[in-house]
């Protein structure tokens, strides 16, 4: 259990209308066993943020349907489906009716082999032989839907999260949906070097759509209800006391504050609830 004591925060007979206030009395000992930590406070962004969601998609400019030159005969299919490829790499080799000269189709680009219709023997004009896509860049397409058009805007930052997955990009394009759904498509280009993100893969999307600089700011996790009154923490020593604080604009990690705290403070940004419930047990006993 913490230690709280009630101290007169002025001499009562110079000050006879102050009131008492309740502090927390903590050693580093017990603040370290609690687990309370603290920070000094100072200035930084604001960022406000929309979440989106969406789904994992090929990149078009980075998929290939790689049909035949000539019309012919499929004399050797050198890659199965599934198979990775390089650029220039020998697919299959077909006989031209024209000519009887033998001919090799080579992969346009490096990629894997995700669609394939070629086997030896078969005759082939224009059809797709083999569908080749590079998975190292790819796209999410995120539904906007009308009460959030007005803020998504292409070039914003987004932020993509798929269970502990995450990648930072831009929103590339904003396209009107044609399945007659109410929303427009915002696509996001990405990079995947090491193809954990793959095509199907829902997501969600944390989208920057404002970011502001702040002369105060604190962490969520410091602000309590106290007495009425929205306060965090501050650290005097051994002595932790109740700050009531007035707010501004504020994101999913911080608020800014705009009186009642000056930069340079300490505060305690983590457990100050564990301060908050002993104060409110102590006052609850005094008032026995």
């Amino acid at each position: 259990m913490l230690s709280v004591k009630a101290v007169v925060a002025d001499d009562e007979h110079e000050h006879p209308n102050h009131h008492e206030e309740e502090v927390a009395h903590i050693d580093e000992d017990m603040a370290s066993l609690n687990s309370i930590s603290t920070a000094v406070v100072s200035g930084g962004d604001i960022s406000k943020t929309m979440t989106l969601y969406g789904i994992v998609t090929l990149s078009p400019e980075h998929t290939s349907h790689v049909t035949a030159r000539f019309a012919g005969r499929i004399t050797r299919v050198y890659v199965e489906y599934g198979d990775t490829v390089k650029k220039g790499q020998v697919l299959a080799s077909i006989e031209s009716n024209s000519s009887l000269q033998t001919y090799n189709v080579t992969a346009p680009l490096s990629g894997s082999v995700i669609a394939k219709h070629a086997n030896a023997g078969e005759v082939v004009s224009e059809q797709t032989l083999f569908t080749i896509t590079d998975t190292s860049t790819l796209w999410a397409e995120l539904k906007v839907f009308p009460s959030q058009a007005s803020l998504i805007n292409s070039k914003q930052t987004v932020v993509l999260q798929s269970d502990d997955m995450q990648t930072r990009a831009v929103i590339s394009q904003l396209l009107p949906n044609t399945s007659g759904e109410p929303f427009r498509i915002a696509r996001v280009k990405f990079k995947n070097p090491d193809d954990n993100w793959f095509p199907g893969l829902l997501v969600g999307a944390q989208v920057l759509i404002d970011k502001r600089e702040v002369n105060v700011r604190v962490p969520l996790p410091a602000l309590q209800q106290y007495e009425n009154k929205t306060v965090v923490f501050i650290k005097e020593g051994d002595v932790y006391k109740p700050l009531p604080v007035e707010l501004g604009v504020q994101d999913n990690q911080y608020a800014e504050v705009l009186s009642g705290l000056n930069a340079g403070q300490e505060i305690v940004t983590e457990n100050s609830y564990l301060i908050k419930a002993d104060l409110e047990k102590d006052g609850a006993e005094h008032s026995h």
